[in-house]
């Protein structure tokens, strides 16, 4: 009897432990995709407001370095789509998508088409910025909770 409830305990903390492995990795790459997505949305801003400062005809191989960027933002967008809770998921679909696609058309636009900004281009810029710097960290801290808390993990397990 003794073996077998051994066996039994054995087998549940060896359960444990893959559980624990299996959400560590997922709340890991859920990390991964929410900074790399805030490293490329930052650094393609930061790419138009340095265009914006030095005029666009001014620096050399900007097409390049837009695309660069615009690629790398794209790319960690659809991968954070993916990885992203529900409530992370629906606030990328319905805040941050509308705010990113009024900052390509006014701001980014303008930028190319015209090398001037308008007053609707800057509020879209300034608020695509305060979206990324305060609502974005804000909306993706509980989703690595148990990073940057460890030992709450152990409490979200059965």
């Amino acid at each position: 009897m003794g073996g077998l409830l051994a066996a039994f305990a054995t087998r549940s903390t060896e359960r444990f432990r893959a559980m624990a492995a299996l959400r560590e990795k997922a709340e890991e790459r859920s990390l991964g995709s929410i900074e790399s997505f805030m490293l490329a949305t930052h650094a393609w801003l930061d790419w138009l407001i340095y265009i914006e400062e030095l005029g666009w005809s001014d620096v050399d191989g900007k097409m390049d370095e837009l695309s660069r960027r615009v690629r790398q933002r794209n790319e960690a967008h659809r991968r954070l789509l993916l990885l992203a809770s529900p409530p992370l998921y629906r606030w990328l679909v319905e805040i941050y998508g509308p705010v990113e696609y009024e900052v390509k058309r006014t701001y980014a636009r303008q930028l190319r088409m015209v090398g001037t900004v308008d007053d609707e281009g800057m509020s879209a810029r300034r608020a695509y910025g305060k979206l990324l710097r305060v609502d974005l960290v804000e909306i993706v801290r509980p989703e690595i909770q148990g990073l940057r808390d460890p030992r709450r993990l152990g409490a979200r397990f059965p």
